[in-house]
């Protein structure tokens, strides 16, 4: 049985401007969010260190889905966290760190990747 009522399209050039967005916007939240967490990380090595432990119970305190929310938003810095009230070995602490490092290279290199794309369909124009 067909359907009488018509579909909304979306033009491929609109489509074109979100998925454009969607490159720049993603990768720089990516990358935001790696400079709290080294800026957090930086702060808690320098100064008082229970303020992981008092974000550590602040997120483990969270409603349900508020909870998902903030552990999405957050991953890294959550990690982070993780490791830091684990009282991980120094070596294994050492290896979640350095991996935090490699993903903030990739955030990175992700963000500049889409700024060089957006650049040239700026130019392109």
């Amino acid at each position: 049985m067909s359907d009488d009522r018509a579909r909304p399209q979306v033009s491929t050039r609109s489509a074109g401007r979100i998925g454009r967005i969607l490159d720049v916007t993603l990768p720089v939240y990516a990358s935001l969010v790696f400079v709290v967490v080294w800026l957090y990380v930086a702060l808690a090595v320098f100064t008082d260190s229970s303020l992981p432990a008092d974000t550590w119970a602040w997120l483990q305190g969270l409603d349900t889905i508020a909870a998902i929310v903030a552990w999405l938003a957050i991953l890294p810095l959550g990690i982070f966290l993780w490791a830091w009230q684990a009282g991980l070995e120094p070596v294994f602490f050492g290896l979640i760190m350095a991996a935090l490092v490699g993903w903030t290279f990739i955030a990175w290199s992700g963000s500049l990747r889409a700024y060089r794309r957006l650049w040239r369909f700026r130019s392109s124009d």
